[in-house]
């Protein structure tokens, strides 16, 4: 059942050690050391698809806004605080956030995007991409996401927290939407906010477009590529789930950006029965 949510006639993750498995995965990190970003069309089957956006639908009306204006380091609020650092500097940059998300514990185990998130194929597939064992996210607000942007919603310039973002689009918005990046912008011994900061400033040499289509796995190096996703524009919109994996196990987020980004609900049951670990 778990492969078969899984176009595995295009994706043989039901058989990684087959020799045309080798190559699909040779060719994946290829793209993903070239570019910093791997596309798979056509991940899930069409009527998969289609069934994950039905149930999907009954629960965006349970998306939760967060901050509208955000830092390129939002995962890290307080880098850069109490140092004296002038407006222009990317630390002290604030783009504009226009989304709202589901958080993991609103959307139903019994949901195929639960069950695709959980699968063994799915660990088996990024385990194989990265060489290294992968564990899903333990926490239980940020493991597994469903991102919102109707008219005008857009995603600020920013960096994640882990290095491979795993995404899947569900519903492409009618125009706009596009995901823009400046793969391996920094590194860890250079945070190269001059390069940042030109980005952030308007050039493009650096910049690179994606235009999804529904169906389509992403895994992307988002902690060192700058990116963002341009304004939607038209009445569809642009749904797209974040499965949290990591190759720490029993990794939890922050609290304060749980509660930050999916509302008071996330204050009002960790004061009653709390899911963080002391």
């Amino acid at each position: 059942m778990q492969a078969a949510l899984i176009n595995t006639e295009l994706y043989p993750v039901d058989d990684l050690e087959s020799p045309a498995a080798a190559d699909w995965i040779r060719a994946i990190r290829a793209e993903l050391e070239r570019d910093g970003c791997s596309l798979l069309p056509d991940f899930v089957s069409p009527q998969t698809l289609a069934q994950m956006l039905r149930q999907v639908r009954r629960i965006t009306h349970l998306g939760y806004p967060g901050p509208t204006e955000v830092s390129p380091y939002f995962f890290n609020y307080r880098l850069g605080e109490g140092e004296d650092l002038p407006d222009s500097h990317p630390l002290r940059h604030r783009g504009k956030r226009n989304l709202a998300q589901v958080a993991a514990n609103l959307i139903p185990d019994d949901f195929l995007l639960s069950q695709l998130y959980r699968s063994d194929s799915m660990r088996g597939f990024l385990a194989a991409v990265t060489g290294k064992p992968v564990y899903r996210n333990r926490d239980p607000y940020q493991s597994l996401n469903i991102s919102l942007m109707d008219e005008g919603g857009c995603q600020q310039w920013h960096f994640d927290s882990g290095d491979m973002v795993t995404t899947l689009l569900l519903q492409q918005p009618e125009a706009g939407g596009i995901f823009e990046y400046a793969p391996a912008i920094r590194s860890d011994e250079n945070e190269n906010f001059d390069a940042v900061r030109q980005v952030l400033d308007g050039d493009r040499e650096r910049v690179r477009q994606n235009r999804l289509e529904a169906g389509t796995l992403s895994l992307f190096r988002g902690h060192y590529s700058l990116h963002r996703v341009t304004p939607v524009k038209g009445k569809r919109q642009r749904i797209q789930a974040i499965l949290g994996y990591s190759a720490r196990p029993n990794l939890y987020g922050d609290k304060a950006s749980s509660i930050l980004h999916y509302g008071p609900r996330v204050a009002q049951i960790e004061a009653t029965t709390p899911r963080y670990p002391e």
